[in-house]
């Protein structure tokens, strides 16, 4: 696994530190410092690059529609400042994953980096808590009430392994299915649920009495 990674990040000590860190990343191939949108997207255009880190405060200045263009080819991890970051998912903004700007170490960048690109969404613990000490307040996230009483017992059945946490490979292992088909499945619950991502999927079914959550379990989305 190569990859190839853009910075856009204007606070200009928070863009050395991010690079100082890819450098000691084993499979990152190499690093584009971005000084302007414009060369992310002359980037993403030219297939030059896997994956972007961008800061929430950049990321709210975009445009749906920048942003989107971006993730059609490269995945987005989005750096946050605030702990109670909840917005970045309410805005509808979609991104790839989330890390703290305080927890910004070498081994949570390897490993976010790591997760993204095997088609999971890395999400710092505080927020995932927060997602669901509210899943007893109404949800951000309006349920599409006729979508998701048509969920097949199939989607059920993943729903409940997104709850514990698994990821694309480990749901295909325990329903004995391609990945390929994992991702399928998980695409169309999140799709059924009206959800961003799987973290909100959980958190939305839980509202609905569509499953029930032991206080131990913690989707890591």
């Amino acid at each position: 696994m190569d990859l190839r990674v853009a910075v856009y990040v204007r606070k200009m000590v928070l863009r050395l530190g991010v690079e100082a860190l890819l450098s000691a990343v084993p499979f990152v191939e190499g690093t584009h410092d971005c000084e302007s949108w414009n060369r992310v997207e002359e980037l993403a255009r030219a297939g030059d690059i896997d994956a972007l880190i961008v800061h929430e405060s950049d990321a709210h200045a975009l445009d749906d529609e920048a942003l989107e263009l971006v993730r059609r080819k490269a995945k987005v991890l989005v750096l946050l400042e605030d702990r109670h970051a909840l917005k970045i998912l309410s805005s509808g903004l979609l991104v790839d994953g989330l890390l703290m700007e305080d927890e910004l170490t070498e081994a949570s960048l390897t490993d976010a980096l790591r997760r993204i690109t095997a088609g999971e969404i890395p999400m710092p613990a505080v927020l995932t808590r927060e997602l669901i000490e509210r899943a007893g307040a109404p949800s951000p996230w309006p349920l599409r009430h006729r979508s998701a009483q048509n969920l097949t017992p199939r989607e059920m059945e993943t729903l409940g392994l997104l709850a514990e946490g698994l990821g694309n490979k480990q749901i295909a292992r325990r329903l004995q299915i391609s990945s390929h088909g994992a991702k399928r499945i998980v695409a169309s619950v999140l799709l059924k649920l009206g959800s961003p991502n799987r973290t909100t999927a959980v958190v939305t079914a839980v509202q609905a009495g569509l499953i029930t959550l032991d206080r131990e379990q913690r989707p890591s989305a």
